[in-house]
């Protein structure tokens, strides 16, 4: 699996510093981050019974296997999940060549896999092998691990979550994820309001926003599918395409700004024009979840504030808050830094 379109707002990602519980909420985080390792499920059907009545595991698609379903409704922003990886392997290995290092990775996969119960064995190995499966050759730990891990925010190593990996793909995502440092855990939002009976969909890419014909080019090269989900089945109709491309215009020039790391102060209203209008686009897309939006939102307050405009940045301030709220939780650092600066507008008035 892979993060969330970089053009719908980043990587999902705050600092490498990143301490998402309140202050005043430590101690219960570090009593709840042990709670929660020490008893870290040994295969899925752990994991569904304990989340037996908010979604269930049940056959998705030939094409696409198993899936995860809702079994109750969700409201955008709600915690559907948290989950501990059950193999945390390093990002990269340091060796004289990349043979060396493709066989450090490979031997460090068998090693932690070796390790682990043979329940959670037989649970991983019943994940997909997308570069293995159907081609004759048996499925390998490896195989499966490249497959369904991912990295892990500001992290040297990646994680395979047993219960996360059954989220099957959508281009146009109901759910997005967030890697908690602090718990340790992956935690899953609901990026738009969900009814009971749909499937949990996340999206493996790609990292920018492509036409559909580009999509389905990035995934089948990536993992062996076509893509067949709403939005790929819409196409062009409607304008689809075409809008996906005028938000990723948008997002690099919003990208451009602010990695210049000054904000203009000429043409405000031009800027901000860009940044409404990416808004617009990304929802009439369908795709203007928190995760995706929030760094849309925090351009918008950057540049009202370099214009002085205090009204507006606080109203852009007020925005990317929600979205962070939706996206990774209520004590997520970065939600906690935005009430502090919300709270300093008010004191100042």
């Amino acid at each position: 699996a892979s993060d969330p379109f970089a053009c719908f707002g980043g990587d999902g990602s705050s600092s490498s510093d990143e301490d998402d519980v309140h202050t005043n909420n430590m101690e219960e985080a570090d009593r709840l981050r042990d709670k929660l390792n020490s008893e870290q499920p040994s295969a899925i059907t752990d994991l569904l019974h304990e989340h037996e009545s908010s979604f269930e595991l049940f056959d998705a698609t030939l094409a696409s296997g198993k899936g995860l379903r809702a079994v109750s409704a969700y409201k955008q922003g709600d915690e559907i999940m948290r989950e501990t990886a059950v193999m945390r392997i390093p990002n990269s290995q340091p060796a004289a060549s990349r043979e060396a290092a493709e066989q450090l990775h490979k031997d460090e996969i068998q090693r932690t896999y070796n390790s682990l119960p043979e329940r959670t064995q037989k649970s991983v190995m019943a994940l997909a092998s997308c570069n293995e499966d159907g081609t004759g050759v048996a499925r390998t730990p490896q195989g499966v691990y490249d497959t369904n891990s991912f990295r892990l925010e500001n992290d040297p190593k990646g994680g395979l979550f047993l219960t996360i990996a059954r989220l099957n793909h959508s281009c146009r995502p109901n759910v997005t994820h967030f890697w908690s440092p602090r718990l340790q855990q992956k935690l899953i939002f609901a990026a738009r309001d969900i009814d009971i009976g749909e499937e949990l969909l996340t999206t493996y890419g790609p990292g920018q926003c492509m036409t559909t014909k580009g999509r389905r080019e990035y995934l089948n090269e990536k993992f062996s599918f076509e893509c067949n989900c709403e939005m790929c089945k819409e196409g062009n109709e409607n304008g689809g395409d075409e809008r996906m491309m005028e938000i990723q215009a948008l997002q690099e020039d919003i990208a451009l700004q602010s990695s210049s790391g000054t904000v203009p102060t000429t043409d405000v209203e031009g800027q901000l024009a860009s940044v409404r209008k990416c808004l617009v686009l990304m929802k009439e897309q369908g795709i203007g979840g928190g995760a995706f939006t929030k760094s849309i939102f925090h351009h918008g307050y950057d540049i009202s504030l370099a214009a002085g405009d205090y009204d507006g940045a606080r109203s852009y301030l007020s925005s990317e808050l929600t979205a962070v709220r939706d996206s990774e939780g209520i004590y997520s650092s970065k939600a906690i830094q935005i009430e502090q600066a919300l709270k300093d507008f008010h004191d100042r008035e």
